[in-house]
Order: structure tokens, then sequence, then C-alpha cells
């Protein structure tokens, strides 16, 4: 046999025989280096992995160590223990205190604290490790770890093959990349990471590589030319998103500020986090000076009915919503309401972290809901009195009817005797009874109706007299009423049923103040002279003589600031159901109705006067003679009257009474004769005087058809109680009069003759 020819072997067998050498040598050597590399470095590798090893263990760990849990903490050493390479664990704290520990079974326990003992465990070839563990609440400690490291023949047998089959492969594929695909695969390659390192520095991914090739390194060019059009395009939508993002959070950050009702986050120690301008305003504090502040530092009075719920919220994580609760706060004591809804508030992973309050100021509803309350009440009220109205407007047709007949017949009966006769005085006191009895019908339809304001010339201290006798009858006996009057008094055009009703709404009132303690109630009446506009107590008393009647309590008073406000409707200071507000506004209005004035002077804890001042009337020296003279002027001169009521007896006693006063009167209990009669001769009556209701035909029935037969017609019709409806119907029918029914029948005839001579002018 030749011997081998090295030279003129074929490249390829060379190339064989080179890598099959090399592959030896290569696998020799790094059996070697892989002896030599395990035994002097093996200690430091151990104690590496010993060390990440222990990093690991002390992580798990933290958390015993940190709430002190000793328990826990053995069960992990425990279960780290298993390991066959772990001889024993502790756990040590500052000062050498042995918190936790671990050992094999059957071997002695290792004192980690004592020096000597590590040393001799370093001495005896173990690897011994340890680690910190530092906690948030300040605990310190060190985790201690010994291991037995495995027997070196071991290590090398499970490291050699592999360190051997991991140099070879490396040395062939390397003798295979560097001859025969350093143009194939490593240029392109080099191209394609230099590529891509600078799109990494650059960020620009608008670089490409160039993909000529067909084989695999030009498709891996292309696929990377397709991962940088992909990445080019996610990065411009990552940029649009983010400024999308940006720009919602703006948005968010605004309507947050900007929210019409109170938001603010609370964290687990019930501390404000975050604030937005209305609940700063709801607290009278600015949104900063909240933050960082508990609930009970910064709103002691809100915390009252806010801290519960967000305990419970942060116990439950459960939303509590639509919690009503209400503060009274500030120097005039406001009480606000506010509705408010409270959510968990979580972290990524679900953790409660705090709770989002939303504080709805419903206030001004809720004083709405109380005022539409009280218009309601007001309302049925309202609705009460037109109902008594009604009945008292029924009732007073009929009584009044009954009372004229009465009040009729004993005047005509007075007429008819002597002066002398014994029966006179009683007749006379059947007269002033019906004349009461009238006006009590009358007040009724004014207290349950509203009513014209029909003023006379009268002298007030009888109404005065009669309010205070009906308020003695109404208020408890330790409060003393008192009457002082002036004598020679003035009379007043006035409406006694509304100055009457303005005593006993301010009495009411006086005797409410004192309640509690007693006190007296005194009205005086007086006359006053204003000489001059600069000497009037008020704007609206000119120059003049007044009656003044002054109602003075000795109860609680009135605020200084509220004394502005007593006039107001529906402003009141009793409670809920004890008062509208609508008295002392009824009151002033009726006084001015009558051209007066009223005033108010109080003081705290002594007591309260109103002073009411009535214009006095301009008597003359006739006044002595009204009656004769009204007697006089309501004479009638043959004038042919027409009178129809469906009452017998009335229209029996008018007939009677206006005939004596010099009319010729025709007087009929039915309508329909009344239309039959005027429609045989429509110029035989000179004015037609009907009442409204009727049953079959009310007066404007009649007066209806009446003026069909003749349109010019005069026609009165008079009521114990007038509407507003009949007034309006009567105006459109064209009657002249529609007025409320004289008290006696010589005003019957005053009020024919008034009529009469206006159609004569």
């Amino acid at each position: 046999m030749t011997p081998l020819d090295f030279s003129n072997l074929p490249l390829r067998r060379r190339l064989l025989l080179l890598v099959g050498l090399a592959a030896v040598v290569a696998l020799l050597l790094a059996v070697a280096a892989a002896a030599i590399y395990e035994y002097t470095t093996f200690r430091p590798r151990a104690a590496e992995q010993a060390r990440a090893q222990a990093q690991s263990i002390a992580a798990i760990v933290t958390a015993s160590v940190e709430f002190q849990d000793a328990r826990t903490a053995n069960q992990y050493l425990s279960a780290f223990g298993r390991d066959p390479s772990i001889e024993a664990l502790a756990i040590v704290q500052d000062g050498g205190v042995l918190f936790a520990k671990y050992h094999r079974p059957n071997t002695q326990p290792i004192d980690f604290a004592d020096a000597s003992v590590r040393n001799q465990l370093v001495t005896a070839g173990r690897v011994l490790t340890t680690y910190p563990i530092d906690t948030q609440s300040g605990v310190h400690a060190a985790l201690w770890m010994s291991a037995l490291p495995p027997p070196f023949a071991d290590r090398l047998l499970e490291y050699a093959p592999l360190l051997g089959a991991v140099a070879l492969s490396l040395f062939a594929l390397a003798i295979m990349l560097s001859i025969t695909l350093r143009r194939a695969i490593s240029e392109p390659v080099q191209a394609l990471a230099a590529t891509a390192r600078d799109v990494t520095r650059l960020r620009d991914y608008r670089r490409r590589v160039s993909s000529a090739s067909s084989d695999e390194v030009g498709q891996l060019a292309r696929d990377f030319n397709a991962m940088l059009e992909a990445v080019e395009e996610r990065e411009r939508a990552l940029r649009q998103s983010e400024e999308t993002a940006r720009r919602q959070l703006i948005e968010i950050e605004a309507i947050y500020a900007n929210a019409q009702v109170g938001l603010c986050v609370i964290d687990r120690e019930l501390r404000y986090v975050r604030v937005n301008k209305v609940k700063g305003e709801m607290s009278g504090q600015p949104p900063e000076a909240l933050i960082g502040r508990t609930i009970w530092e910064a709103t002691p009075q809100l915390a009252n009915a806010l801290g519960p719920i967000c305990e419970q919220v942060l116990e439950t994580g459960e939303p509590v919503a639509n919690v009503e609760f209400h503060i009274t706060a500030g120097p005039e004591a406001t009480t606000r309401y506010w509705v408010g809804n409270h959510h968990a508030l979580r972290d990524e992973v679900g953790n409660i972290i705090g709770v989002n309050v939303a504080l709805h100021d419903i206030t001004d509803r809720r004083r709405a809901d109380e005022e539409r309350l009280v218009l309601e009440a007001q309302l049925r009220q309202s609705q009460k009195m037109e109902a008594l109205g009604t009945l008292a407007g029924g009732i007073a047709h009929d009584f009044n009817n009954v009372l004229t007949a009465i009040s009729g017949n004993a005047q005509l009966a007075i007429e008819d005797l002597a002066p002398d006769h014994p029966a006179a005085i009683s007749l006379h006191e059947i007269k002033r009874a019906t004349a009461r009895a009238k006006d009590l019908v009358r007040r009724i339809l004014a207290f349950s109706r509203p009513e014209q304001n029909i003023q006379h010339l009268i002298d007030l201290r009888p109404v005065v007299e009669e309010a205070l006798r009906l308020l003695r009858a109404a208020v408890p006996r330790m409060i003393d009423m008192r009457l002082e009057a002036e004598p020679d008094l003035p009379a007043v055009m006035a409406d006694a049923t509304q100055v009457h009703q303005v005593l006993m709404n301010l009495g009411k009132n006086a005797c409410d103040a004192m309640q509690a303690h007693g006190g007296t109630l005194t009205i005086r009446l007086s006359s006053e002279r204003i000489h001059s506009l600069l000497e009037s107590p008020s704007p609206d008393l000119h120059p003049g003589c007044y009656l003044r009647i002054s109602v003075a309590d000795t109860g609680t008073g009135i605020p200084p600031e509220l004394i502005e406000r007593v006039f107001e409707p529906f402003f009141t200071t009793k409670g809920p159901g004890e008062g509208t507000g609508l008295g002392l506004s009824v009151v002033h209005g009726i006084v001015r109705g009558h051209r007066g004035a009223i005033l108010v002077r109080s003081e705290l804890g002594v007591g309260t006067t109103f002073d009411l001042y009535f214009p006095a009337a301009d008597v003359g020296a006739g006044t002595t003679d009204q009656t004769s003279a009204t007697a006089a002027t309501a004479a009638g001169r043959g004038e042919r009257v027409l009178y129809v009521d469906d009452e017998d007896q009335l229209v029996h006693l008018v007939t009677r009474m206006m005939e004596r006063m010099g009319y010729n009167v025709t007087g009929m209990t039915r309508p329909t004769d009344a239309i039959e009669a005027v429609r045989a001769d429509p110029r035989s009556f000179d004015l037609v005087l009907s009442d409204l209701g009727m049953p079959g035909m009310s007066g404007m029935d009649l007066a209806e058809e009446l003026l069909q037969i003749r349109p010019d017609l005069p026609i009165i019709i008079t009521s114990g109680y007038v509407r507003t409806e009949d007034a309006r119907r009567a105006e459109q029918i064209g009657v002249q009069d529609v007025v409320m029914k004289p008290n006696t029948v010589a005003e019957i005839g005053q009020l024919i003759r008034d009529r009469l001579d206006a159609l004569r002018k």
C-alpha cells in the first residue's frame, strides 16, 4: 500500500479529512476544557447559582417577614428544602434573631448566626450563601442557605458528552459555513443585520434589504422587508392612537374639572386623592386644600355621612347609589341637600384601591318640592274654600231672603206703631238682630270666597271689640288682652269684614308669639294727624288725619334681618304645617286697599307692634240726619217697578214698603208671569228688579228674555252672592247692574232711585 498522499486527494476529501481531524482534536480539547473549566469554575458558579436560588426564595418569603408570619415562612423553607442540593435554610433578623429555619432530617441544626459555624461549613466544602430581605415596613432580615456540591466525577461525566457534542457541532458548522456558505448566507445575513441595526438605532422603518436572490436568504430578506412595512404601519397607527388617547385624556380632564356635580376620589385611608371644582365649592374650600387630607380633617360635617358609606364600599366593593343626606352649616345655619353615588375604584388586577364619589346638589329641587307641597296644600285649601263658598252662597241667598223679610216686616210694624208703644223696643231689637245675622252671613262669604271691597262710613271700635271677643275664646288664659281707645275717634271709610280679618290675623300671630310663656296683647285706637311728608312715618301716608290701630304683644320679637321680609308672600318663620306665609301679605294688601299703611316695630325678647293707619273720613254736620236724608232721596215719584222674586213673603214685603216710598210696584213670584206682563205692554214698566237665583228660570235668563222684548228696559239683578261669571254674563246680555242684595228694603229703594236718576241724566 502506497503512503497516503494528502496533497493529491480531491479537495472534497481533503476537506473531509481536515474536518475529521479537526473534529477529533476539537473533541479532545472540548473534554479537557470542560474538565478544567468544571474544576476551576465550579465553586463560583455554584455560589452564583445558590445566590440566584436564595434570591428567589427570599422574594417569596418577603411577605411573610413583612407581616411577621413565621408559620408561613417555615412552610416555605420546608418546601424548598425538598431540593436534594439544599442542606439547610434559615431566616435571621437583625440582632441575630432566628425567624425561621430548615435542616435535613437526621441532621443537626446549623446556627448560621455563628461565624465559626459558617467557616466550618465552607471548610467542609459546602456552598454557603446569604441574601438580604428588605421590606417596605422597615423589617430587615437575611436568608442563609447551605448547599451540598455533587462529586467532581459525576459533574464531569454529566457535562463531558454534551460539551464534546457541542464542540464538534460548532467546529463542523464553522468549517461548513466559512467554506461553503459564506457568500450564500453570511454576507446577505450581515447586510440584513446591518439594516436591522440601523432601523433599531434610527427608528427609520422606511429602510429596506436587497432581495434579489430567490433562495431562502432572499425569501428572508423579503419577509424582513414585509415585517418593516407592517412595523411602519403599526408605528403610524400607534402614534395616531397615542394622539387620540392624549386628546381624550385632555377632554376627560376638562369634563371632570368642569362637571356640574361634585366629583372626588377617596383612597383606602379615606384621604382625598382627586377633587373637582364643584366639590371644592360644596366644601367651601379650594380643591388643592382638600387633596391629601382625610375627610374627617378636611370636611368633618360631610364625613359623618360620607365616611361610613366609603368604608362600606371599600369593604364590600358594591356600589352605594342615590344616598340622600344634608348638612347644616354657615353663619345662617343654611341646610344643603345632596344625593351621593359611590363606586369602588379598582387597579388593573381588580384590587379595591379607593372610592369614586359623585355628589349632586339637590337643595333647589328639595326647596322646589317643599314649595310645591305648600302650593298643593294651598290649592287643596282653596278648593275646599271654593266648595264652602258655593255652599255658603246658596245658604246666604235663602237666609238673606228670610232675614230681609223679618227685618222689613219689623220696620213696617215700627212705622205702624206709635213711638211709645211697648212693642217698639222688641221690634228694634229684632231689626238689630237681623242686621247682625246678615253681617254674619257676609263674613262667612268673605271667609270662604273673595269679595269685593265694599267700604262704608263706620266706627272701627265695635269691630275691634268683636275681634277681641273672638280672640279671647280662642287663646289660652295666660295671655292677657287689653283695649285702649281714645275718646271721639274719627270714623273711616272701610270694609268692616276685611278690617275684622286684619285684626284677627294680627291678633293670632301675636298670641302665637306668646304661646310658650304668656304675655299681654294690647290693641290701641288713636287719632293722628300728619302735617307734612317729612313727618310721615311711611311714603304711603300723605298729610291728613288718620285713625291708627296698634296691635302690640310682649312675645319673642322678630329678628332685625327678617323685618323687611314679613310682608313677602309665602315667607314664614313658623315650622312646617304651622303657617303658609300668606297672612301678613293679605293684611298688607287689605290695608293698602283702604289707602292706608301698615308699619312694624320689633325688639327681640321684648315684643312686636304693628301700626295700621286708616284715613279718617271727612264727615260734615249733616251726618246725624243721614237716615232721614237717605229716606228722602230714596222716595219714589210714581215710577212703575216690576219686582220678581221666588219668595212670596219677600215680594209682599217689598211691594208694601216701596209703595209707601212712592213707587208703583208690581210684584211677581214666577219669571214667566213677568215675561208675559212685559210682552203684553213693553212700556208699562220703568224698571225691573229681579232676584238672581230662582227655580225654573234664573234672573239672568229672565233678563235675556225681557231684553229681547224691549232692549232699552232698565234691569237690576240682585243676589245674596254674586259670582264673577254672573257679572260677566250680565255684561254680555246687556244688564246694567248686578249687585249684592241690599240689607234693607230702604236700600232697595235707594238702589232703584239712583238707577232711575242716572237714566234721566
